[in-house]
């Protein structure tokens, strides 16, 4: 069986396969890897992490996706940004 035969056999086929594929992202503060944010509920966005970052007082950074990977860039708080998210995706 061949890789082609997994499509045509339906397994990655229709809406869970392109959930699956989006489930994890891997989170980086300017440019560093800091941990993976799952998504585990269909309510939850990767932006999730901009409100938490708000939340946590933190207002001067910017994000963008790319495929698989979240960046934030933090401009003059970036050990502190990569601190509290640190934690933050460790306890989800």
């Amino acid at each position: 069986m061949t890789f082609d035969d997994l499509f045509d056999l339906g397994l990655f086929s229709g809406p869970s396969y392109s959930q699956i594929s989006h489930d994890r992202y891997d989170v980086y503060v300017n440019q560093n890897y800091i941990g993976q944010k799952s998504l585990l509920t269909a309510q939850e966005s990767v932006q999730d992490i901009d409100d938490f970052l708000r939340n946590e007082g933190y207002s001067n950074f910017q994000t963008f996706i790319d495929g698989d990977h979240y960046y934030i860039n933090a401009v003059g708080n970036e050990h502190e940004v990569a601190n509290v998210l640190n934690v933050y995706l460790q306890n989800r």
